[in-house]
Formats: structure tokens, C-alpha cells, sequence
């Protein structure tokens, strides 16, 4: 009895993919529910996005008027000596943007004007005019800003007179290339800290802005409450911090857990505080707000989602139980089903190496389908064995080029005129030769001399289509096209010689004489119904033959004909002149190689 693979692959393989897949989607929803990882990655990445969004949204304002007013100086419509239009556009300014602490408009001397937001002090008068050199720092920032091509902020200080800690920007004003001042608008970190108490959804999620990471710049708890800050240090130290949680910032080990948010530098840590686990997340911003990069994150109460992920440890614990089962008895049914496989692939592998009488035996499957591939692979290595049994007595017969083509491609044989070279070879004195040696030494002689130039022949490209006797007619660029034809037609042609000036047969030496020409031939299977040989007809072949027998009246080796001499490089032939060749109305120019010449008459 045998049994469909089909059949196995669905009950087996599919079943238990189904089961196992199942599970891994069960134990994925209810771990997406309380993985206490990824949700808190999700929820912060999130919440971290939209303050880090908001903080952008809170500075922009602020740097497009500073671009606003920048441009108005350079242009000269707004200059340190019209106070009246300066004031004008200051106040304009200020209304405009009714969240700045204050503005403060300097020349390169330290003279200026300077607004405060109304609401923080509205007993101060709205512009003052005067020299601020005494104030501290201010010499180094005007003459810092001198290097700047675009606005900077500063690290944030305290302002007495609104009792405020605000972040600046500076902005570096010049006309005509020149630096002629500098422009600092301020914004209260209060105003900061207000929007993140509006950002917190739930009181188990603090959002917090640190400059740098030592000290705090906003935090829900300061948009109510006053700072405990002074000139010399504006902003609290996180490590003292009223926030207890917040406090231990420093102190984080980092958590990893798969990102959800869109910026790759969001980062994950977790702290203990009084015997409870706290989950950070937070993200580096650099280039706004201040000189040293703002961490934006929120922290949350981890026992918030201990019941999720008591739940989770129990799906993973079950789906793990149901893979391992799965995957034994996957293993199990994959080994019956690869067994067979194996053997097959490494049967392949020596056929493929030409090895067809030395096979490892198929085992029998007990699979419809995998008992059916053996019996099919089976029958095609006994085609191949016939094929090459085939190939091989074609091969004694016809070209082994030429078989091949016949047992592949019948029809690319199919009769055709081609230009190719012809080669005609017969040997010298044959006659005489077989008087002397007898029947069976003449076979001998003429076996390993036509095997030799068989050889050569094949060597250089082209194939043999006939023995006459002792005639041998090759032909280049047929039936495998080949554009250097000519050349490896002169090349085998030469090679013959040395080839047979170097060796004896039967104790003799051979010579023989060699006529080539190149033209349009008819190449084509000719024969009678029961035998078929290919071969090449054509007056090409019989200017070939012409030139092998002129070889005696000129006393060379081989001859050439003009058509073929006119592809081979030159320098290689000679011309011996114009001769009347037999079967031919006008004389041909015939060539002969270099080292195969004699004199003659022209």
C-alpha cells in the first residue's frame, strides 16, 4: 500500500504547521495584550514623539520671528538708530508672540533695547533703552555670536527681574555683510513644563525634558510649582530632583525591547524605587532649546502591567509545549519522507558525473509520488546509457559533433549553403605502400594514420565528413559556425605535417599533400533511406582536391587558395603566382605557409 505525498504533506506536514502556527497566534495575541515591553515601547514611543513634536512646535514660532527680524536688519528697514521704529517692532514682536519672557535687541557695543512679557511683570515699562555691559556674560555672548551665521541656543539662565529660568536664542544681525548686534529672545521653561502636565495622559505616566541629562528643564510637577534655582545654577540637578523617580534617571539598566516608533535613537531603562519597577523610555534631541542635547522621555509605574504579563508567561509557556511536540513529530515524518529523496539526489549526482553502471539502489517508498520519481529516474538513466551507446557508435561513424546534433537537433541539420573552408588531405606514395606491406599492415597504417588526423582535425574545430581511400575531406565552420575557419583550417593543415614528420607508422614514415579552399558549399545528410551520412558538396570541395594533386607538379606540401589565403593573417603564406588549375576556366592565385615552400617558376 502506498500512500500520496500529497496526502502526508497536508496531514502531516500542514497539520502540524497549523497546530504549531495556531499556538504561535494565540500566544502572539495574548502577549500583544500584555507584553509589558512592547506596549510600554509603544505607548512611550508615542508619547515621546508628540512632546518632542510639541517642543519643536513651542521653539518654531520663536525662530522664524528671529528670522523675521534678522532679515528686517539686514535690509535696513529696522536700525539702532531709529529707536522709535525699533521700539515700535519690538512691542509688535512681543504682542505677536505673547509666550516670550522677553527680547533684547543689542549693537556690537552692548547698547540696546530690551522688552519683558507684560504678564510677568507688568510694572516694568514695556522697552528699555540703555547699556547692558554690566550685565554679566554679556560682552562674551555679543562678542560669541560675532562667529555664528545662524541662531544659537544658549544654555538656559535665571532672569531676577521676572524671576524666571529661560532658554535664548541668539541671533546674529548683520547688514551688508557686516555683524552689527545681536538679538536674544527668551522663553520661560515654565511655559515648558505647562505643556508637558497637558501632554500626561494618566498619573502612571510622567513625561520629562532634562538638559543634558543632569538637570531637569521641564517636568508636570514645575508648571505649578515656584523653582528652587539661582543665577549660578538655573535649572534643579536631576540627581536632587522633588521627583524621587525622576531622580534615579542616572541610575538606569537598559531595557532592550523591539521599537515601534519611527526614530531608531528611541531608548528604554528600568529603575526600583521603593520596592516598585519603573520603565523608562526616552530620545536624545540635539540643536533646539538649549547648547547640550534635550532628553525627552516619560516613565511608568511597571506594576501597571504585571497581570498582561503574567498572562503572556503562561501563552508562551503552552505554545512552546505544543512546538516542541510539533516539531518531533515533524522531524520524525520529514525523515521518512527525505530518506528516499536523499538517495535519489545522490543518484542524480553520479549521473550527472557520467557515471550510469555503478548506482546506489533506489530504496522503495512506500509514497505514490517518490516511488513513481525512482522508477522515472531509473528509466531515464537506461535512456542515457542507450543515448551514449548511440553516441558513441555515431561517433566511429560521423563527426561526434554531428551526432550530437543528430540526436538533439535532427533539424539544425537540414540541407544548407554555407562558406566554409574545405581541407583535402591524401597521402603520398599509398600506392606503393600497400604493395609492400600487405592487407593487414595496410589496415593498421591507415587506422592510427587516420586516427592521428582525425585528431588534429577536431583539435582545431573542424570535422571529418568522408574517407577515400586514403583521401581525407574535412570541412571548418560546419555544421558549428566558427568565424576564424580559414585560419584553423591552415593551422591544422601545418600541424598534420609536423604531426607526421615526428612519428612512424609500422616502422614507416608518411607524408601526405593537402589542398584547402574557402566557398559556398552544400552540406546536407546524403545517402539512401537505410544510411544517411553527412557530408558537403560543392565546387569548393573540388578546387580542394585540385589543389592537393598541383602539390606534385609545384613540389610543396600543401597548397592554399586565394579565398582562403584572403582570412588568414598575413605574413603566415606566400604566393606562388596565378596557376591553371583542372576543371577551372581562368587561373586561381594559390599560397603556400612560409616553411613550405620551394622554388618554382613563376
Amino acid at each position: 500500500m502506498t500512500v500520496s505525498i500529497r496526502f502526508v504533506m497536508i496531514v502531516g506536514f500542514c497539520g502540524l504547521l497549523a497546530v504549531s502556527v495556531a499556538a504561535v497566534i494565540v500566544t502572539g495575541v495574548a502577549g500583544a495584550l500584555g507584553n509589558t515591553l512592547t506596549l510600554m515601547a509603544r505607548d512611550s514611543a508615542q508619547m515621546v514623539e508628540e512632546a518632542r513634536r510639541d517642543l519643536e512646535t513651542e521653539l518654531a514660532p520663536i525662530q522664524n520671528q528671529s528670522a523675521y527680524i534678522a532679515d528686517q536688519f539686514a535690509q535696513g528697514r529696522l536700525r539702532f538708530d531709529q529707536p522709535n521704529r525699533l521700539t515700535l517692532a519690538l512691542e509688535s514682536s512681543m504682542a505677536a508672540l505673547p509666550d516670550l519672557a522677553g527680547m533684547l535687541v543689542m549693537d556690537t557695543n552692548a547698547i540696546g533695547f530690551r522688552i519683558l512679557g507684560e504678564r510677568r511683570n507688568g510694572k516694568l515699562p514695556a522697552v528699555t533703552i540703555g547699556n547692558f555691559q554690566s550685565e554679566p556674560g554679556l560682552a562674551q555672548v555679543i562678542e560669541l555670536a560675532r562667529y555664528a551665521d545662524n541662531p544659537v541656543w544658549r544654555r538656559p539662565v535665571w532672569i531676577p527681574e521676572i524671576q524666571q529660568t529661560v532658554i535664548n536664542l541668539h541671533t546674529p544681525l548683520y547688514r551688508d555683510g557686516e555683524y552689527i548686534g545681536l538679538l536674544i529672545q527668551g522663553k520661560a521653561v515654565a511655559d515648558l513644563s505647562s505643556r508637558l502636565r497637558d501632554l500626561e495622559e494618566d498619573k502612571g505616566k510622567i513625561p520629562f525634558l532634562l538638559y543634558g541629562e543632569g538637570h531637569v528643564l521641564a517636568h508636570p510637577g514645575l508648571a505649578e510649582l515656584a523653582l528652587d534655582v539661582t543665577e549660578e545654577m538655573p535649572l534643579p540637578l536631576v540627581s536632587s530632583f522633588q521627583d524621587a523617580i525622576l531622580a534615579e534617571f542616572p541610575n538606569l539598566r537598559e531595557v532592550i525591547f523591539e521599537k515601534y516608533a519611527e526614530s531608531e535613537n528611541l531608548r528604554m531603562g528600568r529603575t526600583e524605587f521603593a520596592d516598585r519597577s519603573y520603565l523608562f523610555s526616552y530620545t536624545e534631541v540635539t540643536g533646539i532649546a538649549a547648547d547640550l542635547p534635550i532628553v525627552v522621555g516619560l516613565y511608568v509605574d511597571e506594576a501597571r502591567y504585571q497581570d498582561f504579563r503574567d498572562r503572556l508567561r503562561s501563552m508562551i509557556l503552552v505554545g512552546i509545549g505544543v512546538l516542541m511536540i510539533s516539531g518531533i513529530l515533524a522531524l520524525l515524518m520529514a525523515k521518512a519522507t527525505v530518506r528516499p529523496i536523499l538517495a535519489l539526489s545522490e543518484a542524480s549526482a553520479q549521473v550527472a558525473a557520467g557515471n550510469y553502471d555503478n548506482l546506489p539502489v533506489l530504496p522503495k517508498s512506500r509514497m505514490r509520488e517518490l516511488r513513481e520519481a525512482s522508477n522515472a529516474f531509473e528509466a531515464m538513466v537506461h535512456g542515457l546509457k542507450e543515448r551514449a551507446r548511440i553516441l558513441d557508435l555515431f561517433g566511429r561513424v560521423v563527426p561526434e559533433k554531428v551526432a550530437e546534433r543528430m540526436l538533439s537537433a535532427p533539424d539544425e541539420l537540414a540541407p544548407q549553403t554555407v562558406e566554409a573552408t574545405v581541407l583535402f588531405c591524401d597521402m603520398a606514395n599509398f600506392t606503393h605502400m600497400t604493395e609492400e606491406l600487405g592487407p593487414a599492415k595496410v589496415v593498421a597504417v591507415l587506422n592510427a594514420y587516420f586516427t592521428d588526423i582525425v585528431d588534429v582535425v577536431h583539435g582545431h574545430g573542424g570535422i571529418v565528413t568522408q574517407f577515400q581511400g586514403d583521401a581525407i575531406l574535412a570541412v571548418f565552420n560546419l555544421p558549428i559556425a566558427d568565424a576564424a575557419h580559414a585560419e584553423k583550417a591552415v593551422n591544422a593543415a601545418r600541424e598534420i605535417q609536423v604531426h607526421l614528420a615526428e612519428r612512424e607508422y609500422e616502422g614507416r614514415r608518411l607524408s601526405c599533400r593537402i589542398g584547402i579552399a574557402t566557398g559556398p558549399l552544400i552540406a546536407a545528410n546524403v545517402g539512401a533511406a537505410s544510411r544517411m551520412n553527412y557530408t558537403v558538396h560543392g565546387d569548393t570541395v573540388n578546387l580542394a582536391a585540385r589543389l592537393e594533386q598541383l602539390n606534385k607538379e609545384l613540389g610543396t606540401t600543401i597548397l592554399i587558395a586565394g579565398s582562403t589565403a584572403a582570412r588568414v593573417r598575413k605574413g603566415e603564406l606566400l604566393s606562388l603566382g596565378e596557376r591553371t588549375v583542372r576543371g577551372r576556366d581562368h587561373p586561381i592565385e594559390v599560397y603556400a605557409p612560409l616553411k613550405d615552400t620551394v622554388e618554382v617558376d613563376a
